[in-house]
């Protein structure tokens, strides 16, 4: 793969909105989960919601954050302006956007509300959804688009913001949890949903030899399941697969892996098959093991971005948040996670994993950039 660096970020969480703000309160163990009223019947009206936004109009909010968060990765990235149009590229991964709850968003095209944003910033545009692997995908596609030649510079990431009927479909489906977002916990019951938006500026190594980059995106894999709508395969071999992928992009092996930010939606059969499924893959080299969906909920199509964002700040900053809620790892799974502190680690690469609704598997490798 040609040498790609991640040269700007933002994120807008229920944590706040800084990249230093939001860490530190990461790593100080705190969650942004709490009750959002409903005025329909929940199994649990926890959530982690993006404090001060409109909430009467949910495409305009998502438009709005979308905009904001991308105008400040730019910014981080200190990318001259104007943007070349041909050449850089705003890739965005969502799970329904708007559509579920706006009746103009359904008469319109997915990818509507896209093109109008990158319309603003003088860009061409990429839509997709591939559930809660949408943020990392936008980040693997944008990779592949510079790879391929086809762009310089790809403005990467995800958004999804709450609304009634996403909080009403996990309901339906018994996914959401009755208590609150347990990764990996031998009591965990589900998952408590979230919103947020992340970006992640990728361009080609050479391209500004000035720029001091936050890392380096050394190789992405990605897999299908075909297994269930909502489950994955119960014996992990997409999970496997799609970090195989990254890995043999990335020209490493399993052992040169320091770090995983891992999916860990804390739902009792997802967090068992990805478990096993790194056990298997890393049990001898013992990577460090961390999640933050306690923290920002489940963020659905913004999840891989912040994650991703939560990933390279780890590798950069040399230590990674504890878990939230964790207090009984899932038994048998041995590899080391923080409880109640923070852990130090010295990685140099680390892995960002996502598992999607409709068998989505999705791993990114990262280096750190003063390796």
């Amino acid at each position: 793969m040609t040498p790609i660096v991640v040269t700007g970020m933002a994120w807008r969480t229920a944590l706040g909105s800084t990249l230093d703000g939001v860490w530190q309160r990461l790593v100080n163990g705190e969650s942004g989960i709490a009750p959002l009223a409903s005025r329909h019947a929940l199994k649990n009206e926890r959530v982690a919601a993006i404090p001060d936004i409109d909430r009467d109009d949910i495409a305009a909010t998502l438009h709005d954050l979308t905009k904001q968060t991308v105008a400040a990765a730019i910014d981080d990235a200190h990318l001259p302006v104007p943007l070349h149009r041909q050449r850089t590229v705003l890739v965005v991964g969502t799970s329904f956007g708007a559509r579920l709850d706006d009746s103009q968003c359904v008469t319109q095209p997915l990818d509507r509300w896209v093109q109008d944003v990158a319309d603003e910033f003088g860009v061409t545009s990429i839509a997709l959804s591939t559930a809660c692997s949408s943020g990392s995908d936008a980040l693997l596609v944008g990779a592949e688009l510079i790879d391929a030649g086809m762009a310089d510079c790809c403005i990467c990431g995800g958004a999804d913001v709450l609304s009634d009927a996403k909080r009403l479909a996990h309901t339906a489906l018994g996914t959401m949890s009755s208590t609150t977002l347990r990764s990996f916990d031998e009591h965990r019951d589900g998952t408590i949903l979230g919103e947020g938006v992340g970006f992640l500026v990728l361009e080609r190594a050479d391209k500004r030899a000035d720029v001091q980059p936050y890392a380096l995106l050394r190789g992405a894999g990605s897999s299908n399941d075909a297994a269930g709508l909502t489950a994955p395969d119960r014996d992990g071999n997409g999970i496997r697969l799609a970090v195989n992928r990254s890995l043999a992009a990335a020209g490493l092996r399993p052992d040169d892996i320091g770090v995983i930010n891992a999916h860990g939606s804390g739902t009792p059969t997802n967090d068992r098959i990805e478990s096993a499924a790194y056990g298997r893959l890393f049990g001898a080299s013992c990577p460090t093991v961390f999640a933050t969906k306690g923290a920002f909920g489940h963020t659905l199509g913004a999840t891989g971005a912040l994650e991703a964002i939560a990933l390279i700040l780890a590798l950069q900053r040399r230590s990674v948040p504890p878990i939230y809620a964790l207090g009984t790892p899932i038994h048998d799974f041995d590899l080391p996670m923080p409880i109640a502190a923070p852990a130090s680690i010295d990685a140099r690469y680390g892995l960002s994993v996502t598992i999607g609704f409709g068998g989505f598997n999705t791993s990114l490798v990262f280096e750190r950039s003063d390796a």
